[in-house]
């Protein structure tokens, strides 16, 4: 049986059992040691009362304490018989009869003395013996499942977790020899196959890979130069550079052209969302003026508030400095305020806020004064895709991924990101970014306001 619960309980059985054996050995020889004992105490008495019956006169007395020996006092047949003799040769009053059984039972009580020393002593040396191989077996049972467990087990799993270690920093060779029929051995096996398995997922997974960069490359490359060139076309043809068109002309070109760029937006959305996922999106951090990268932002998306004939206001913070991406900041800016535009009514008013957290991080606030989130949507819009929608609050064209790049950049500066909403009360959209430090500058104006 290759088992090691098995083999490890029969060593712990057989240790037990020759322990508990010799155990038991050494209880029952101290036990008869303490019978010799009281044997041994017993016989001088025996001795004083029979020397009183040879130098006294005799009594009552001593009669009784004659025959209360021999009754009681006394048990083996060989010492009763020989002091029945002593006391009647003691009651028959013959003296010399008295001295000579007197005499011989004295010299067999010595001769029984020594013999009970004799037995004792063994008895000790036995006793003695037992406990030493008690103490021994159970000392050597112990370290005998120390060793192997140690050997059979511990060893083992210290070289599993090794190999383990070894896996997650991508040193994991397998050792293609036959693990022992055992528990152990069944782990190492199923390693081996987990191993194996998350190798070929890995492998699969870096081919993904490979076949999704090759993707990108081909969008990038492939797609968005052809959709320029029909943007270009488009406008030059709506520009009337190529002759006049009809109205319906017109409109329809105007049509694709922002189709076409709708389709150019999905495209740069997906391509940044994919180098995001896969790690390859670094970001290029300098101290950069906080309002300098407000005013731009707003000033390059006043045409959009103008056509929804709503305005933009915004709270300047002077001699602020922000260790940023400025590109990928204004990338955010300019999601959550288009988003903002496009989700207010016409003439509505979108303000941005610029201010501390309780722990120091800078903070900016987006409000609109659109139809508002519901609860359950507010996590719900910055997944992948994914936009809140309801009958108040219907569809607005869009990828669904500006919100996820959004927080994404947000995330990989340090930030948090989130919405403070309830329907038809608007919403505000913040994210913080939290590294910032104090300029000398000091002659920028506090507010600003653009149409």
């Amino acid at each position: 049986m290759r088992s090691i619960r098995f083999r490890l309980q029969v060593l712990a059985f057989l240790a037990v059992t020759v322990t508990i054996y010799f155990a038991y050995e050494t209880y029952r020889g101290q036990k008869e040691s303490r019978k010799i004992q009281a044997e041994l105490a017993k016989i001088p008495g025996v001795k004083a009362v029979v020397q009183e019956a040879l130098i006294g006169n005799a009594n009552l007395t001593t009669y009784r304490k004659l025959q209360n020996l021999r009754r009681e006092f006394i048990k083996d047949k060989r010492r009763v018989d020989g002091l029945g003799w002593v006391v009647q040769a003691y009651a028959a009053h013959e003296p010399v009869k008295l001295q000579l059984q007197a005499q011989a039972f004295l010299s067999s009580e010595t001769q029984y003395q020594s013999q009970l020393q004799t037995k004792l002593e063994n008895r000790l040396a036995e006793t003695q013996r037992s406990a030493f191989i008690a103490f021994f077996t159970s000392l050597l049972g112990i370290l005998s499942i120390v060793a192997f467990v140690d050997r059979k087990i511990m060893g083992p799993l210290e070289g599993i977790s090794r190999r383990m270690m070894d896996f997650l920093v991508d040193r994991y060779s397998f050792n293609f020899s036959h693990p022992e029929a055992s528990e152990i051995g069944d782990l190492q096996r199923t390693f081996n196959s987990l191993a194996q398995r998350v190798i070929n997922t890995m492998d699969e997974l870096k081919n993904l890979d490979q076949a999704k960069s090759e993707f990108l490359n081909i969008a990038s490359h492939e797609l968005r130069t052809p959709l320029t060139s029909i943007k270009g076309s488009l406008s030059l043809l709506g520009s009337g550079v190529m002759g006049s068109m009809d109205a319906n002309s017109t409109r329809l070109i105007k049509i694709a052209e922002s189709e076409t760029d709708r389709l150019i937006r999905l495209i740069n959305d997906l391509l940044d969302l994919a180098k995001i996922e896969a790690g390859k999106l670094p970001l290029e951090c300098e101290w950069v003026s906080w309002d300098d990268v407000l005013r731009k932002t707003t000033e390059s998306l006043m045409g959009l508030a103008h056509r929804a004939s709503g305005t933009i206001d915004f709270t300047l913070e002077p001699g602020i400095e922000v260790y940023m991406d400025r590109d990928r900041i204004q990338q955010v800016l300019t999601n959550l305020i288009s988003n903002a535009i496009k989700f207010s009514p016409l003439g509505g008013v979108v303000r941005i806020q610029t201010g501390r957290t309780r722990s120091g991080e800078i903070i900016v606030r987006v409000i609109d004064q659109g139809p508002g989130i519901d609860p359950e949507d507010q996590q719900l819009i910055f997944q992948k895709f994914r936009q809140a929608t309801s009958v108040a609050n219907p569809l607005v064209k869009g990828t669904g991924l500006g919100l996820t790049i959004v927080k994404a950049l947000v995330e990989e500066h340090g930030g948090r990101i989130g919405v403070e909403s309830e329907p038809g009360q608007g919403s505000t959209f913040w994210f913080t970014l939290p590294k910032w430090r104090e300029m000398v500058d000091e002659t920028k104006p506090r507010y600003a306001r653009a149409a």
